[in-house]
């Protein structure tokens, strides 16, 4: 048999046949043949080396093919591994440039908060001088108000003076009387914007007319009694209760709860409600990289919002900030009692502004302060008002004409009527 030689991929093996025994030489002197039986026996072994080199190249294959499987398997784990920790340094990487934006907002915030404050600062000061200019003027107006009344007084004790010196003749007196209430009607109205005074003065003007029993000022009474209507028509707004409202919402201020800064609503559940455990028999590649991937979840949480991050203020600047909304809100009650209408709407446009913003809108106390800051908006501090001047008019009008046609004022009682001294 001729020596054999097979080639596989990366294994040769070379099969060489022993060498054959050198022919027995018999007793004579001569060469021995090969006898029948010896014959097979060579032959099996040369076959047994190439059964063994067919067997150990078969298992060679065998296993190259295992290895090369694992192998194979092995770097698609392996590459599915290195994907997944791709996608979550990307993930990981979005969180931390979100945190930067964060941050930069805060210091964002902090920087208009600190110019808000100095701003505030000023304010606050230009406050102190309204608030000081404002019991300045409360007192000259409680000076007038006294001297107007003890003006009042004098002047109808000299009425009564008169009536008792000239008795019934001197209906022209009630008549002048009746003039100077209705011009102290117009100035309380249109100066002060008091319309219970406006009001009481027509009312006795009203009066001194009607005493001097000449109907010739019908009309005139008639005029009047017209300007005391518009007068109950007009409503003006209370502005003690306004003051007092905005002094009282002032003193809720520390209790509102502010917007807490937040990056999402918790963390997610895994789909279909998967726990992540799996039976030990069942593990393999992919089940260490979805309990690696649960791990790295745990660590770090990616949450998702819709809404803008909102940066946490520190507590110094929460205190700047309920400081300052109560300072809009005195101020807004400094200029109702002023009658500032504009800085009034201001003030109490910030408030809501602020409100919505530093603020949580599902805060009961939030929601409550809010509703009252709006209603207190829509209100007008100072409305226009009403026009009572045509009684005085009216008045001056006829005095005019009586003194036109040279006729009394007021007719003349008869003498059996007139006072003795």
């Amino acid at each position: 048999m001729s020596d054999d030689k097979e080639e596989k991929p990366g294994v040769v093996i070379d099969v060489t046949p022993e060498p054959e025994p050198a022919e027995s030489v018999t007793a004579d002197g001569q060469s021995g043949g090969e006898t029948p039986d010896t014959a097979p026996a060579k032959r099996n072994g040369q076959a047994l080396p190439l059964i063994v080199a067919g067997l150990s190249l078969v298992l060679v294959i065998a296993a190259i093919g295992f290895a090369y499987r694992h192998t194979r398997q092995a770097a698609d784990d392996l590459e599915r591994l290195n994907r997944s920790v791709e996608q979550t340094l990307a993930q990981q990487r979005a969180l931390e440039q979100r945190l930067a934006e964060a941050q930069r907002a805060v210091a964002e915030q902090a920087k208009r908060l600190t110019a808000q404050q100095r701003k505030l600062e000023a304010q606050e000061q230009h406050i102190a001088e309204a608030r000081q200019q404002f019991t300045e003027q409360n007192r000259r107006l409680d000076s007038e108000r006294e001297q107007m009344q003890q003006r009042e007084a004098e002047l109808r004790a000299a009425v009564a003076d008169v009536h008792k010196r000239v008795g019934a003749s001197g209906t022209q007196w009630m008549v002048a009387e009746a003039e100077y209430l209705l011009r102290l009607a117009n100035e309380r109205l249109n100066l002060a914007r008091d319309t219970r005074t406006a009001r009481a003065a027509l009312q006795l003007a009203d009066q001194r007319l009607r005493d001097t029993g000449d109907p010739g000022w019908n009309p005139v009474r008639e005029q009047i009694a017209r300007d005391i209507a518009t007068l109950d028509a007009t409503e003006l707004p209370d502005i003690d209760g306004i003051s007092a409202r905005l002094a009282a919402l002032a003193e809720q201020v520390p209790q509102l709860r502010l917007a807490r800064a937040t990056l999402g609503n918790g963390p997610r559940k895994m789909p279909g409600g998967e726990t992540g455990n799996t039976p030990r028999e069942q593990r393999t590649w992919q089940t260490l990289l979805d309990d690696l991937w649960s791990g790295f979840k745990q660590t770090v949480r990616i949450r998702r919002n819709d809404q803008p991050v909102q940066a946490m203020l520190p507590p110094e600047q929460q205190y700047f900030l309920y400081e300052n909304l109560r300072l809009h809100l005195e101020a807004a009650r400094l200029a109702a009692a002023r009658g500032d209408e504009g800085l009034y709407h201001d003030n109490l446009n910030t408030v809501t502004r602020w409100l919505g913003s530093y603020f949580d809108p599902h805060d009961e106390h939030t929601r409550a302060l809010r509703d009252a800051v709006r209603e207190l908006d829509r209100v007008k501090i100072r409305p226009p008002l009403p026009d009572i001047s045509a009684s005085l008019a009216a008045l001056r009008a006829r005095v005019k004409l009586l003194a036109d046609l040279g006729r009394p004022i007021a007719p003349e009682a008869p003498a059996g009527t007139e006072h003795k001294p």
